[in-house]
């Protein structure tokens, strides 16, 4: 391959979310010289994107909170999560430096979380599971910090935005789910949306950012800071290797293809296969019964999994799912483009609830959204779609929102207009519009009726977990997730599997070295966040476990990384 220049690091990073970034700050405070290339012309993957959460058992915020945990009790609830898909070396490589991974990028990277006090774990009555205190939060982020860097800061897609404005996790969450009801929570985001006009006006854009993007946003600064080399638009074409160790890469850059000699490594953080259409086809779509949509972004198309491929890394497709599944309804934009929205909260509020096509429940509706399309997917009969529908009441609807469609005083109309919502007077009508079985429908109506006033879901026990009540309102009793449907209008939602990021990834070790199929590590190689096989082996336990073992294998990774000596060979 004719190359028009070459270039020379000691850790070529590839992928400029959470994961790569956090690989090139730590390896970078180690006193190594880094080159991170990013694939887009924007910084921050899907990290940028998600709520931001971290999953990290024994964080030493918890330990001031007071919070009674130990990381025997994790063992103990992952052991009953995963199952014979335990693998105890990486599990306690993860349990037993998440804690330094967080003080390490607090202290060198400036992190700032707040602990997640009452999120719990997603099934927290389990053995050794939590009810709180193992989620920690990315504060919000001064973005005028970023200087020009805040210009290829990814920004949130319309969908995910209340007027443009990015509602972060946690507290802010809290405030615009709570505004009709508290005048502190009015006001806040009130002076929200103020700060947000006057963001626009100044700068053109949002500057305090929330969620991922100021997990990302604050990680960038540290990388700029600590001298990384940044390069977008830069796709990865190939590894290639200096003996039998990978030594750097083949990437384009500027138009020009050329090769990146990587002293002590390479370390893929490309995110996953979720746009790969030949990966999704073959692991995703068996798993799902068909093709289904993501919120990924968009350049995560496997280039990580590929190039670790043709130097003898190995996918592994046997986790018990391949991705991270999320509910998602189709949003037609104006301009007609089709764009998806996640069911994250809205299913866990009371007189809101789910059946398939036959009118009939299926599943805990409050349950977290993995296991809801886990639910979706084990239902389907045959041939059939798989789908489902999310079905609530006048008044419902307007206290919670449904999907995109908010709460009062937002319209309504429009969503109706475009067909996102479907409304009838009756259950049976709206069940005739939405293409339910009336029947079914109504029979379920009247079951959820019954026993909703004393609290009770005798055919799935919902509201009886603290994730259910977490997802619910409080102020609903007897029980925060169960509530009559019975005041008209009546209004459904069609919702449909889909993936917040892939599960299946490359075989690696407990420092994130990418194995070969003997099991053997490939020197200088080594593949974190999504581009790793999933930890928790393609199981969801909690809120935060993508991000938390991306941060924590990324530290991993460059500790070994700085330990490593040059590869004193010709790279071929």
């Amino acid at each position: 391959m004719a190359l028009d220049d070459e270039i020379a690091c000691d850790v070529l990073v590839v992928g400029s979310g959470a994961a790569g970034l956090s690989a090139a700050v730590a390896c970078a405070r180690k006193g190594l010289d880094v080159l991170l290339i990013e694939k887009e012309a924007v910084v921050g993957g899907t990290s940028a994107l998600s709520g931001g959460w971290l999953w990290v058992p024994g964080n030493a915020h918890a330990a001031r909170a007071g919070i009674s945990d130990t990381l025997d009790a994790a063992r103990a609830y992952l052991r009953h999560e995963m199952g014979n898909r335990y693998d105890a070396a990486r599990v306690d490589a993860f349990l037993d430096n998440g804690a330094a991974a967080v003080a390490f990028f607090e202290a060198e990277a400036g992190l700032k979380f707040t602990l997640g006090v009452d999120y719990p774990d997603y099934h927290s009555n389990a053995p050794g599971g939590a009810s709180g205190g193992r989620a920690l939060c990315p504060e919000p982020f001064d973005g005028l910090q970023l200087g020009a860097w805040l210009k290829v800061m990814r920004p949130p897609p319309p969908e995910l935005t209340l007027f443009g404005i990015k509602v972060g996790s946690g507290p802010d969450f809290r405030h615009f789910a709570n505004a009709q009801r508290s005048l502190h929570s009015a006001m806040y985001v009130a002076g929200r949306i103020v700060a947000h006009a006057r963001d626009l006006l100044l700068h053109g854009r949002d500057v305090r950012l929330m969620s991922g993007a100021a997990l990302v946003a604050r990680l960038l600064k540290a990388a700029v800071d600590a001298g990384v080399r940044i390069w977008l638009s830069c796709p990865l074409l190939e590894l290639v290797q200096a003996g039998s160790d990978v030594g750097g890469a083949i990437v384009s850059h500027e138009r020009k293809q050329m090769r990146v000699t990587a002293r002590r490594g390479v370390v893929l953080a490309a995110g996953g296969f979720s746009h790969d259409r030949e990966r999704r086809r073959v692991l995703l779509g068996a798993a799902a019964g068909g093709e289904i949509a993501t919120l990924s972004s968009p350049g995560n198309t496997g280039d990580g999994l590929t190039a670790a491929e043709q130097v003898g890394g190995v996918v592994d497709a046997s986790l018990a799912n391949p991705a991270a599944w999320m509910p998602l309804s189709r949003v037609t934009r104006r301009d007609g483009a089709v764009a998806f929205y996640p069911h994250n909260f809205d299913r866990g509020k009371p007189g809101v609830f789910a059946v398939k096509a036959d009118g009939r429940r299926f599943a805990n509706e409050s349950g977290s959204y993995h296991d809801l399309v886990e639910a979706m997917i084990a239902a389907r009969r045959g041939s059939e779609e798989v789908c489902a529908y999310l079905i609530c009441d006048g008044i419902t609807i307007r206290r919670y929102g449904l999907g995109i469609a908010k709460p009062f005083p937002v319209p309504l109309w429009p969503y109706l207009q475009r067909g996102y919502l479907h409304r009838g007077q009756t259950i049976e009508e709206l069940a005739r519009h939405s293409g339910i079985d009336p029947k079914g429908l109504a029979a379920t109506v009247a079951e959820i009726n019954a026993h909703a006033p004393s609290g009770r879901d005798p055919q799935f026990g919902r509201g009886s977990s603290a994730y259910d009540a977490y997802t619910g309102d409080r102020h609903n009793k007897p029980n925060p997730s169960l509530a009559p449907v019975a005041h008209p209008p009546f209004y459904s939602v069609k919702i449909y599997p889909g993936d917040l990021n892939t599960f299946d990834g490359l075989k690696t070790d407990a420092t994130a070295r990418v194995l070969d199929s003997s099991g053997r590590p490939i020197g200088g190689l080594y593949a974190v966040g999504a581009d790793m096989a999933s930890v928790f082996g393609g199981h969801y336990p909690g809120p935060g476990i993508n991000l938390g073992p991306a941060i924590t294998f990324a530290y991993l990774a460059a500790n070994d990384l700085a330990q490593r000596t040059e590869a004193g060979r010709e790279v071929r």
